[in-house]
């Protein structure tokens, strides 16, 4: 079951990238402020990632549909950021994506 307790809020920032003479500049652009909250992941889902050569630390629960690309965009909490592992799951009403610090 998943829990509707959201208790912090989530910066998702997108990725743009432009080309110059000096190669391929990326920046990153606020899209949106989500409640949501962030759950470690267990060991056994860990494992399940890692040989599918993956790393997977944390992963994110949305209230609603939220569209999240994977390479395209990441979420920040608490001036952290967390690149996503895979695309966004919806289940229950909520969206759900596993992710990884980055750094």
């Amino acid at each position: 079951m998943i829990t509707n307790f959201l208790k912090a809020k989530c910066t998702i920032q997108t990725k743009t990238a432009t080309s110059g003479p000096l190669g391929e500049t990326e920046t990153w652009a606020t899209e949106e402020t989500r409640w949501c909250r962030r759950v470690s992941v267990d060991v056994a889902t860990k494992t399940a990632y890692m040989q599918n050569n993956t790393i997977v630390t944390y992963k994110f629960v949305f209230d609603g549909t939220v569209a999240l690309l994977l390479g395209q965009q990441r979420i920040i909490y608490q001036d952290v950021i967390y690149e996503l592992a895979e695309s966004a799951q919806h289940v229950e009403g909520k969206t759900i994506v596993m992710t990884k610090r980055a750094g």
